[in-house]
């Protein structure tokens, strides 16, 4: 069967492509591989290098009918994890055959991306959690605190209680989880919202301190926003926008790297000021349609595939602190695949003049 799919590989027509990819699906789930194991991975060195030219589509293809499978020639799963995050999404979070040192690797070889993968992927051990720690990568760690069926550490659940001072998105995730430590819920009472006190004096009924935090009553002045504060840092995002604008300096790198911060307010201004849009159109735009808007956007910026690729995790991260689900990856990447920059600029265009407004296109019938 081997040598049957390596003539098929000097064949470079789409139809014998995918006839390639599908006799590799039946090699690595069939009877073909009941091999020893040294015949077994001889098999997935050819494999991998039978489909390293394929399109990235393709991989992804093959990606996610092995994900599952206890029986792929371990070496291709390794190789399909640590390719681009389109193609390593099903084989990361469903992979039986990926160990403790596989996920290791990737995380400490691969992209932040991948990592935010591994930081989703069922049931992983306290040691890949404490690997995911690194600094500057909250959004990985806010995954990690997220994923209610990961093994955190001591150490690692310390780390995050203490982040979650200035990074108020991990406090519910962490007051929900069943293994947080009372003396750690304890801390954490002195400082989160009045509701999350009263989750943790529910959780912990018979920790006095717990308690005695939940039912002390909050300031006014303690508790409450600042009046303005949204405008004021509005301002501020639109300021440090127009600098950077004007100085030749803002970019859609510049501008993902705003996301990766968790500086929302700064990347829809940067977003914003790179296709023309103002940011509420922006942001209405953005959310519609199944991302169709959001493919629209990052092909007007200027974004690469795995550009967009990080702005759908990180942006699904930061509303819904969930991964996003390898096969709604796979459709968007298609949309953006099939987008050309001059189309998504003719978009925008419309989207600027209000073709594509329905109260201004109400208000012109």
């Amino acid at each position: 069967m081997i040598e049957r799919l390596i003539a098929l590989a000097k064949d470079k027509r789409p139809a014998a492509r995918r006839a390639l990819s599908l006799g590799i699906v039946e090699l690595c789930h069939g009877p073909g591989l009941q091999m020893d194991p040294q015949d077994k991975e001889i098999a997935g060195q050819i494999i991998i290098r039978l489909i390293s030219e394929f399109e990235t589509d393709l991989r992804t293809q093959i990606a996610d009918r092995l994900a599952a499978s206890d029986q792929a020639p371990k070496a291709l799963i390794r190789a399909l994890a640590g390719d681009e995050v389109s193609v390593a999404n099903a084989v990361i979070m469903h992979s039986p055959l990926l160990d403790n040192d596989d996920l290791i690797a990737i995380i400490n070889t691969r992209t932040r991306e991948h990592r935010l993968l591994i930081a989703a992927r069922p049931h992983i051990s306290a040691e890949v959690g404490d690997a995911l720690l690194k600094p500057g990568e909250p959004e990985v760690l806010a995954a990690l605190i997220n994923n209610q069926t990961a093994a955190i550490s001591q150490a690692a659940m310390e780390y995050a209680v203490e982040e979650s001072k200035s990074c108020i998105n991990l406090q519910g995730p962490l007051v929900s989880r069943a293994d947080l430590p009372p003396k750690l819920a304890a801390t954490m009472a002195a400082f989160v919202s009045r509701e999350l006190k009263r989750m943790l004096a529910a959780k912990f009924p018979h920790d006095q301190e717990i308690v005695s935090q939940a039912v002390q009553e909050i300031g006014a002045n303690k508790s409450a926003a600042p009046a303005g504060s949204g405008q004021g840092l509005s301002a501020k995002a639109a300021a440090l926008i127009e600098r950077l604008h004007a100085n030749g300096e803002l970019n859609i790198t510049r501008v993902i790297s705003f996301l990766r911060e968790k500086r929302l307010p700064l990347f829809f201004a940067g977003m914003a000021a790179l296709t023309k849009l103002n940011v509420q159109s922006l942001i209405h735009f953005a959310f519609e349609g199944e991302a169709r808007g959001l493919a629209v956007i990052c092909r007007a910026a200027g974004a690469d595939r795995g550009q967009f690729v990080a702005v759908v995790l990180l942006l699904a991260l930061a509303r819904n602190g969930h991964a996003t689900p390898a096969n709604k990856l796979q459709a968007i990447c298609r949309l953006f695949d099939s987008l050309s920059e001059k189309r998504a600029l003719e978009v925008v265009e419309d989207w600027r003049t209000g073709l594509h407004d329905p109260e201004r296109k109400a208000a012109a019938g």
